[in-house]
């Protein structure tokens, strides 16, 4: 029976750790982009569009 040694397991476990990691941050960022832009509709319906200045400058 030849096994995984200690720094073999950790070093397959830190990659697997890793691609899990990623899986999650794009499932949540498909989320939070879904669900954003549905917050946002509803709030445009419900208070208006909000005015937006241009990055670099202030409102006068």
């Amino acid at each position: 029976m030849s096994g995984f040694s200690v720094t073999e397991l950790f070093f397959y476990g830190g990659i697997a750790t890793m691609v899990t990691a990623v899986v999650l941050a794009i499932l949540c960022i498909i989320i939070f982009s879904v669900t954003g832009k549905q917050i946002r509709r509803k709030l445009e319906q419900d208070y208006g569009k909000i005015p937006y200045a241009k990055p670099g400058r202030l409102r006068k």
